[in-house]
């Protein structure tokens, strides 16, 4: 084997890993070194010198990542969709049991759920009063005060 040909093989080597590794990972981490892999075989079937295909390497997986991460995140990462319990925020609802962040207590009522109730301002609100839904993670309902 020669040189030119045992260094370009190596480079479709380290294209090979970086391609098994995104799939593996999905998350955009190493696609960008797919490419300057493939520019730095080239330059190594040519026979260049191993210090340009390691520049060749770098640069080239360097700008595809500066210039096109942003675009791809933009475009292939999706987020969240809103589900169906979103379209309560904004809504009153009745505290079940007092919300004491110090005792880590509170709930209220969405429907025929019960959802453990959190303060937003921090502040104790009272069993029995109302209160609006600004937000919902997950399982908890974070509440601010209104006056009735």
């Amino acid at each position: 084997m020669t040189a030119t040909t045992f260094a370009g093989t190596v480079w479709i080597a380290v294209f090979a890993a970086a391609l098994i590794w995104e799939i593996i990972s999905l998350g955009l981490t190493s696609i960008w070194f797919c490419g300057g892999a493939i520019v730095a075989s080239i330059a190594g079937f040519m026979g260049a010198n191993y210090y340009v295909q390691i520049i060749l390497f770098i640069v080239v997986s360097a700008i595809l990542l500066i210039a096109l991460r942003p675009v791809a995140k933009k475009k292939l990462i999706v987020s969240g969709a809103p589900t169906n319990i979103d379209r309560n925020i904004g809504s009153r609802v009745k505290i079940l049991e007092t919300v004491d962040p110090a005792e880590g207590t509170g709930l209220i009522k969405i429907g025929d759920v019960e959802w453990r109730a959190i303060s937003e301002s921090g502040r104790i609100l009272n069993k029995d009063s109302f209160a609006e839904i600004t937000k919902i993670e997950g399982t908890k309902v974070f509440l601010k005060e209104v006056s009735e």
